[in-house]
């Protein structure tokens, strides 16, 4: 996708309410990135981009880490509706469902993180208040709105991309509610114009909009991977005592080993330690 400068975004951005002066903070520069290969607590994560992400496993609610610049250029505020994560292109705009109370809110994620690798995304105060997350990590759904967040990659000043390969998304069993941004005040542009106002909307103060949809809960397994062959999926399961699931991405026939499942988060990192351990690279936590 060619990516075009759009001037009159960039000025809006400097009058966003939500990018307000921080004493000791340098100015607030929100862009669009994507950023190299890192290692963090002993793991490499490869960011990418995926506008249409989804994935399950466990969501925490992070400490108010006051003041500081996130990794998007944006100011902290433990009342934004934001959250951190691993690999996605920030910012990025998704819905996260509590599987475990069925409740769902649109936030913005704009840093990296969450510390542990057993944890899909970390979430702002407010962020985690709002879904019923307390200190325990919750079993949540992930999933990314493409058209706001073409339209953030569009619109946004930022510098040239990677091309790094996005790897396999993950299969969401709980169903989505009537739309996966049902209840925001969260519009694309008519005719796919990106213009000012829209870019101002999702960088500035996401509404509070809780949806309440049912309960889903599920096990906790940890993924030990996926093959485009089964031999090697049942030579990976054999080895790391998982079982091999068929799925379907885009047409095509591939197998996941998933290992468990467990009852409770401390177990599963357990095992997700053990696989790591053992040089399963890429392993997460993931909900069925």
């Amino acid at each position: 996708m060619t990516r075009r400068a759009v001037p009159t975004v960039m000025a809006a951005l400097g009058l966003l309410g939500c990018h307000r002066a921080e004493p000791g903070l340098p100015p607030a520069a929100p862009h669009y990135v994507v950023g190299a290969p890192y290692q963090m607590d002993g793991v490499w994560y490869y960011p990418h981009e995926d506008f249409s992400y989804q994935a399950t496993g466990l969501a925490v609610a992070d400490p108010d880490r006051t003041p500081y610049v996130t990794a998007d250029g944006e100011h902290y505020s433990p009342d934004a509706l934001t959250g951190r994560h691993a690999t996605l292109q920030l910012p990025a705009i998704v819905t996260v469902r509590n599987l475990e109370n069925g409740r769902e809110i649109t936030i913005r994620v704009n840093d990296r993180g969450p510390d542990s690798p057993g944890r899909l995304i970390g979430l702002s105060p407010r962020a985690a208040a709002l879904l019923g997350i307390g200190s325990n990590p919750v079993r949540v759904a992930v999933t990314g709105l493409e058209a706001q967040n073409e339209q953030l990659a569009e619109g946004l000043p930022g510098t040239q991309h990677l091309d790094i390969a996005a790897a396999p998304a993950g299969q969401v069993r709980a169903e989505s509610l009537d739309h996966p941004g049902s209840g925001a005040t969260i519009v694309g542009a008519p005719g796919g114009t990106v213009g000012a106002a829209d870019i101002s909307a999702l960088m500035g103060d996401l509404p509070p909009s809780v949806r309440q949809g049912y309960v889903v809960g599920g096990l906790l397994w940890v993924d030990a991977g996926t093959f485009s062959t089964l031999r090697y999926a049942e030579l990976s399961a054999a080895r790391t005592g998982g079982r091999v699931v068929p799925v379907q991405e885009h047409g095509r026939a591939l197998w996941r080993v998933h290992v468990g499942p467990f009852m409770n988060a401390t177990d599963a990192d357990r095992a997700l330690d053990q696989l790591m351990g053992a040089g399963v690279t890429g392993a997460r936590i993931v909900v069925e």
